[in-house]
């Protein structure tokens, strides 16, 4: 039998939807859960307090634990080994927003965000545009960007990046990677696509019905097929790449 891997500190990855419906929670889901295989742990985190919760996504909507609304009044670190304790917990420990998420400021957010990663990785599931981003992809050791390959997406697309990348842009000290979505394989377009975009490829998810089925059925995505096996992928060259780093 292999030993599970030892937990050990790790990276925040930061999921932006550069449009959507692209696929950003999807994602983040699949990615923490390969993420937290390779690393001994991972926290998946709703970077929209005021969303309709990322449990939902997850199929813990029903799973007892701490949401956004429950911590809107810390301020400071605080222990990382009881918050995650206290989140409810599917394939990960999972922080969603829930309830009024209106009331929890960006302190508390950054807060509970510092306090976590004491703990190990982290994945949080961001929206471009909310007025946290900024400072979480400012802590972020990459920033991954679904972009879907329809023209108004491709604007869309160019319009993030060029926000990321600009003189007042967050993600001066992040890797920012392009996951790529469509209804097809990966075609030799989406080489040209991602070559105008300026930014590295991380990868193409093809539209799959399987996903949206174990959705439905209120299953974690990412648990078999596809999806996992390009998110297993790209967690372990997030793991490399920082082990080439360390040495």
């Amino acid at each position: 039998m292999v030993a599970a891997p030892t937990a050990r500190a790790g990276p925040l990855v930061v999921v932006l939807g550069a449009s959507g419906g692209v696929g950003g929670s999807t994602w983040s889901a699949a990615l923490a859960r390969r993420l937290a295989v390779h690393f001994g742990s991972c926290v998946l985190v709703d970077g929209d307090v005021r969303g309709g919760g990322l449990d939902m996504t997850c199929g813990t909507e029903h799973v007892p634990g701490l949401r956004w609304p429950d911590l809107a009044r810390l301020r400071g670190r605080t222990s990382g080994a009881r918050l995650v304790a206290a989140l409810p917990r599917g394939e990960v420990p999972l922080l969603s927003a829930g309830g009024d998420g209106a009331g929890v400021p960006d302190e508390a957010v950054l807060d509970v965000v510092d306090s976590l990663l004491a703990e190990g990785p982290m994945v949080v599931d961001g929206r471009f545009g909310a007025s946290v981003t900024p400072a979480l992809v400012d802590r972020a050791a990459s920033v991954h960007l679904l972009v879907g390959l329809g023209a108004r997406q491709l604007a869309d697309a160019n319009a993030v990046l060029g926000a990321l990348a600009g003189p007042a842009g967050p993600a001066c000290g992040s890797v920012v990677g392009v996951v790529t979505r469509d209804g097809q394989r990966l075609a030799p377009q989406v080489a040209e696509v991602v070559e105008c975009l300026g930014v590295s490829h991380l990868a193409h998810l093809r539209d799959d019905m399987k996903v949206r089925r174990d959705g439905e059925r209120g299953e974690w995505p990412g648990l078999r097929g596809v999806l996992r096996d390009t998110a297993d992928a790209v967690a372990l060259d997030l793991v490399e790449g920082l082990d080439r780093g360390a040495a």
